[in-house]
């Protein structure tokens, strides 16, 4: 009897907890008869063998890694870190991460990037809407990445987040379920009366470069037009998504950046906004923080 090498199995190892407790749900699994072969002492038979366990582990290592660039169609089952949807591979329970995929949503994606264990998916099309649909209250929301589950249900979003830290506290705090404190530990998490216009500082960036969302990319922005004052877009170091007010902070602060907005770009002001490629320019970030009493702009 001999074993695979440790190297066939390199991609078995999983360091993040998380996705340790997401592939124990998969019904992808290895037996020991899939683990052991037998060599005959025949040296032809051996070979034949030898070829037949290579074609099933390639057969297997296609199905569990999906190759990049691969169109799939997918489900995503729940909520990860930072928002991103959990998808599986329904042959091979593969995880895949998407961003701006909701849990019940089925859609088609794109394997964008390959990593050990999991790999990442850019969404392409909704085939159905997720469940706890509601309407997104921010008009940036589809565009902006700070907020990525505002068109969840805060009910489901406090169910998500319960998840989350439930498998924390097992797989890294090392704390079965089945314990007698473990109900005790892990209480249910408490709702927020205040959703919106909770925060208290705000920072937001000045650009040469305003991002537009595909369906304005048409417009051609010459001059002024092309500056921004705002939060940075997904994915973009140098390039600002402008926006006029911000739910999480508070309506003075939402009428302060207004006003800012109005009047930063007057030619007479001689103020222009820092690029980061040529490292020109006077603004760079606007911080609003508000107080008890007082609002500070630095």
């Amino acid at each position: 009897m001999a074993t695979i090498p440790s190297h066939a199995l390199r991609h078995l190892t999983l360091t993040r907890p998380w996705l340790r407790k997401i592939r124990c749900t998969t019904s992808l699994a290895f037996s020991s008869q899939d683990l052991l072969l037998t060599y005959p002492d025949d040296d032809n038979n051996n070979n034949n063998d030898t070829d037949h366990t290579k074609k099933t582990t390639n057969s297997k290592s296609q199905a569990f890694f999906p190759k990049k660039n691969q169109v799939l169609e997918l489900e995503c089952e729940s909520l990860a870190f930072k928002g991103k949807g959990v998808c599986k591979v329904a042959d091979s329970g593969f995880v895949l991460l998407c961003d701006n995929a909701l849990p019940g949503e089925r859609f088609i994606g794109r394997v964008s990037r390959k990593k050990g264990s999991y790999a990442e998916v850019t969404k392409l099309k909704t085939l159905s809407p997720h469940r706890d649909l509601v309407d997104a209250p921010c008009e940036y929301a589809s565009y902006c990445g700070g907020c990525k589950t505002q068109n969840l249900s805060y009910e489901a979003q406090l169910r998500a987040k319960e998840q989350q830290v439930r498998e924390l506290v097992i797989h890294v705090g090392k704390l079965s379920d089945k314990n007698s404190d473990f109900e005790c530990i892990m209480k249910p998490i408490v709702p927020c009366d205040v959703q919106f216009h909770y925060r208290n500082k705000m920072e937001f960036s000045f650009g040469s470069q305003k991002w537009l969302p595909k369906e304005l990319l048409h417009e051609k922005l010459d001059g002024n037009d092309n500056y921004a004052l705002g939060l940075h877009a997904p994915g973009y170091f140098d390039k600002i998504l402008n926006v006029d007010k911000c739910l999480l902070q508070s309506e003075p602060a939402n009428k302060i950046l207004a006003t800012v907005q109005d009047n930063w770009k007057d030619p007479e002001l001689g103020l222009s906004p820092y690029n980061v490629h040529s490292h020109t320019g006077f603004l760079k970030h606007l911080v609003l923080r508000t107080g008890r009493y007082f609002y500070f702009i630095v």
